[in-house]
């Protein structure tokens, strides 16, 4: 197997990138979450959040049992399973937990390991990227240097999250590393002191203003303005619904551009395919999941917070 990243960009380059990888063949994406890219895997898209419109299952979930129901098929009834591939690869557009896990898990079944010891690391990581914890609890007091990790799973799971994450490092390592940790819960090395010290300066940034915490909406959104991956996690002791801008969001260590995110605790506080749909006809590229979405990958957008604000209100869900 070989593990490789689309490029979601539209430059010279990045259509470059990416039709040397799918016009090679026996290529099978794991939340390749553009329709162009995704069109192009031609053994299919292992993306039941975001295409496939399952808030409720986590791609890592899918490959875990082998069961690739897509253009592959691969179950324990006689399909043809990982280890029957041959040369595949496998390619994300936004390696995180979920999609280095999911091809971690793949690659495991393909070498025919058992994953029996790695099925609690595999729930966490499920139940964190789909966020499987009911409703959600109301508001919560924000890090603080004597509670640092308030959020469920985080603090356990923020090392080998940094190490998906690490875009200096080829996706190979990042899913070897992977494939580590799910078997034996060994974590890569280095990356736990890294996070324990980002959390920590994440709360003084709290402290000091320079992550910018607001409610609208009665309280129904939280807005976070913040260049710190824990946004929509800071969003969520606050309010069910998030919009977190990013002013200097870096694809792959590239130019820094502003972002927005918009994602919801759990599906049903609003509705964000139609959030899509009508904030597309300022800004097209906009996508994502029934939980969250996002500006165009690789590009600046160009609405301000207000705008964005106006359209997740319009679409809140009466509860």
């Amino acid at each position: 197997m070989r593990f490789l990243q689309l490029d979601p960009r539209q430059t010279p380059e990045a259509l470059a990138t990416n039709n040397e990888i799918l016009n090679a063949g026996q290529v099978l994406g794991i939340e390749v979450t553009v329709p162009k890219l995704a069109a192009r895997c031609d053994l299919g898209n292992v993306d039941p959040q975001h295409t496939g419109g399952r808030s409720d299952t986590a791609a890592i979930e899918v490959a875990a049992v082998g069961a690739v129901d897509y253009r592959v098929y691969c179950d324990h009834d006689g399909g043809p399973r990982p280890s029957e591939w041959g040369t595949v690869t496998l390619v994300t557009v936004r390696p995180d937990l979920d999609s280095v896990g999911a091809m971690a898990a793949l690659s495991l079944l393909a070498q025919g390991k058992d994953l029996s010891s790695a099925r609690g690391r595999i729930a966490a990581i499920a139940e964190f990227d789909k966020f499987a914890n009911g409703e959600w609890p109301g508001k919560r007091p924000l890090p603080t240097a004597e509670n640092p990790w308030p959020e469920k799973g985080a603090r356990k799971l923020a090392a080998i999250a940094a190490s998906a994450e690490d875009f200096r490092k080829p996706l190979g390592e990042r899913v070897a590393e992977m494939e580590r940790w799910l078997l034996s819960g060994d974590e890569p090395e280095g990356y736990r002191p890294r996070v324990e010290a980002e959390r920590v300066e994440m709360i003084h940034a709290l402290e000091n203003g320079d992550i910018k915490v607001a409610e609208v909406d009665d309280g129904r959104i939280a807005v976070v303005k913040s260049t710190h991956r824990a946004a929509t996690m800071l969003g969520y002791m606050r309010a069910p619904v998030v919009i977190a801008l990013n002013p200097e969001f870096r694809f792959q260590g590239g130019t820094p551009h502003k972002k927005f995110t918009v994602c919801q605790f759990l599906a049903g506080y609003v509705d964000l395919p139609e959030v899509v749909n009508a904030i597309s006809d300022l800004e097209p590229g906009w996508g994502g999941s029934p939980t969250i979405v996002g500006s165009p990958q690789g590009m600046r957008s160009t609405l301000t917070v207000d705008q964005v604000v106006n359209f997740v209100s319009a679409w809140l869900v009466a509860r």
